[in-house]
C-alpha cells in the first residue's frame, strides 16, 4: 500500500534542528526575528499565519540556520514572483495548463526520508508526446510541488531521480537554456533546495542536450553530484533505498502512478492558499538601494526582466 506524504515526526524535526543548533526556542525567536524583517523591508508583502510560520521554519532549515542566507533566499523569491509570474504565479492545480502538464510529466516526493534524512524526489516524462505542454509550465510544476514541501517538509537534503524512459526528439527541441536557467535559479537560490545527489536513469542518445543543459546551469559544485545511468540500473539501485523508491524501479515504495496521484490530491488541497499566495510579491518600485539587478544570478549583466524574452 503506498504511503501517504506527511508531516514528520517529532523524532526527524528535533534530529534536523540539531544539526543546526537549533531547538524549539531558538526556532520560534527566530521565526519572529524574520517576521520583523520582513515587517520593516517596505518591497516585500505582509504575510500571516501557520503556513507563511512554517515557511520560514523551512527556509531557515534549508539555509542551514544562517539568518543572512535566508533572508537573501526570501528576499529573492519574492522578487521572482514579481519579475518572472511565467514559472513562480498562476500556481492553479485546477487550470488547465495545469491539467495539461501533469499528464505529460511528473515531479513528486517520495514519502520515506532515506536513513540520512534526505528526500527522494521522482521526476519522469510521463508519455512520448511532447506536444501538449510548455517547458514553462513543467518548471512551474515544479516549484509548486517545492511550495507545498516548504508548508510541510523537514528533511536535510534533496537526491532527485530523472527518468528518461519516454524522452524523445520531441522533447528534446522543446528545451531552452533560458527556461531551464529560470527554474534553477527558482529552485535552488530562491527555494534554496540543497541537492545531495542527480540521477539520470534510462537516458538515450537524444538525451545528450538535455543533460549538456542541466550541466551548464547547475554550479560546478552541483554538478559532480550527477550521475547518468542508461538501462543498466544496477549501480543506480544500490545507491538509492529501496523503501524511497517506487515499485517501477525495484523499490518498495508502491508505484509511480500511484504516488503520483496521491500527490496531486495534496496539491490540490492547497487550490485556495496558492490562489491567494499568488498576490503576494515584491513591489519593486518601493525597494530601496534602486533597481535588483540579476547579473550576479545568471552569469550576464542586466535586468532579470530580459530572461523573459527567448
Amino acid at each position: 500500500m503506498v504511503k501517504e506524504f506527511g508531516a514528520p515526526g517529532k523524532d526527524v524535526v528535533h534530529k534536523i534542528w540539531l544539526e543546526f543548533g537549533l531547538n524549539e526556542q531558538r526556532m520560534k525567536e527566530s521565526v519572529e526575528a524574520l517576521k520583523k524583517w520582513l515587517a520593516m523591508e517596505p518591497h516585500l508583502p505582509e504575510e500571516s499565519g501557520s503556513l507563511h510560520d512554517a515557511r520560514l521554519e523551512r527556509w531557515l532549515i534549508r539555509c542551514k540556520n544562517s539568518m543572512e542566507r535566508t533572508k537573501q533566499s526570501i528576499d529573492l523569491y519574492y522578487t521572482l514572483k514579481s519579475l518572472s509570474p511565467d514559472v513562480m504565479c498562476d500556481w492553479n492545480p485546477r487550470s488547465k495548463w495545469y491539467k495539461d502538464v501533469i499528464r505529460a510529466f511528473c515531479f513528486f516526493p517520495m514519502p520515506e526520508l532515506t536513513p540520512e534524512g534526505d528526500r527522494v524526489i521522482m521526476m519522469k516524462y510521463l508519455s512520448k508526446d511532447a506536444m501538449n505542454y510548455l517547458h514553462e509550465d513543467l518548471a512551474r510544476l515544479c516549484l509548486m510541488t517545492t511550495e507545498v514541501r516548504m508548508c510541510e517538509e523537514y528533511c536535510f537534503s534533496d537526491i532527485f531521480i530523472l527518468d528518461l524512459e519516454n524522452y524523445t526528439v520531441g522533447h528534446a527541441s522543446k528545451m531552452t537554456f533560458t527556461t531551464a536557467k529560470k527554474g534553477e535559479v527558482c529552485l535552488m537560490k530562491a527555494f534554496n533546495t540543497r541537492l545531495k545527489a542527480f540521477h539520470i536513469i534510462n537516458a538515450p542518445s537524444c538525451a545528450d542536450v538535455l543533460i549538456w543543459i542541466i550541466k551548464t546551469v547547475l554550479s560546478s559544485k552541483l554538478t559532480s553530484r550527477i550521475y547518468v545511468h542508461g538501462k543498466d540500473l544496477t549501480n543506480f539501485t544500490k545507491q538509492v533505498p529501496r523503501m524511497c523508491l517506487p515499485d517501477d524501479l525495484g523499490g518498495t515504495g508502491g508505484s509511480l502512478q500511484e504516488n503520483w496521484n496521491l500527490w496531486l490530491k495534496k496539491v490540490d488541497s492547497y487550490h485556495d492558499w496558492f490562489f491567494q499566495h499568488d498576490n503576494f510579491k515584491s513591489d519593486e518600485k518601493k525597494r530601496q538601494g534602486g533597481d535588483f539587478n540579476s547579473g550576479d544570478l545568471f552569469g550576464f549583466e542586466g535586468s532579470f526582466r530580459k530572461l523573459n524574452v527567448d
